[in-house]
């Protein structure tokens, strides 16, 4: 709920607190705009068959670049094992991935994707694309950046770190805080 708190400005007047001031308001601000990403991004995903946590582990397998193991997804996409599970099993079962025992660990599952599922990437990727332009349109591209920046603080990862792309260096970036 945005707040209607009144404080003294810079010039002594009583105005709105801003976002700024005011770090509730600045969560749900974030919290806002976090929604219409997944509304737009659900739009955008359905015709594909995809949810959004199918379509991050896509992502995810695609920027590790070779078979990862379950624990590894869950981890790396703040997840807990049974719901990188659950979301597998749909993939697993829409063909866009396959499972594997692991031959190093046989305890473990290596996760991969199909061809189908690497043919979906560019279909993702122009997805994310369109619902990232439909929401950051109003930035100019420096507004872009520095939210960029910011953002990746936030998340205690670098901007040029697979982190800000959801891949697997999200995992290590928080495993490294101690999420």
């Amino acid at each position: 709920m945005l707040t209607n708190r009144m404080t003294p400005d810079s010039r002594g007047d009583v105005g709105r607190a801003s976002a700024g001031e005011d770090p509730a308001q600045l969560a749900e601000l974030l919290v806002r705009t976090a929604r219409r990403l997944q509304r737009t991004s659900m739009a955008e995903l359905g015709p594909m068959g995809l949810t959004g946590a199918q379509a991050r582990v896509i992502r995810y397998l695609e920027a590790a670049g070779h078979p990862v193991r379950m624990a590894d997804i869950a981890a790396g996409l703040e997840v807990v094992p049974r719901t990188a599970t659950s979301v597998v099993d749909d993939l697993e079962g829409a063909k866009l991935v396959v499972r594997a025992i692991d031959p190093r660990d046989r305890r473990s599952i290596l996760v991969s994707l199909t061809g189908d599922g690497a043919l979906l990437l560019d279909r993702v990727a122009q997805a994310r694309r369109r619902t990232a332009e439909a929401t950051f349109s109003r930035l100019s591209p420096a507004e872009r950046t520095e939210l960029t920046r910011m953002l990746a603080l936030l998340c205690g990862c670098d901007t040029g770190d697979k982190c800000a792309t959801g891949g697997p260096g999200a995992g290590r970036a928080n495993a490294k805080r101690g999420r």
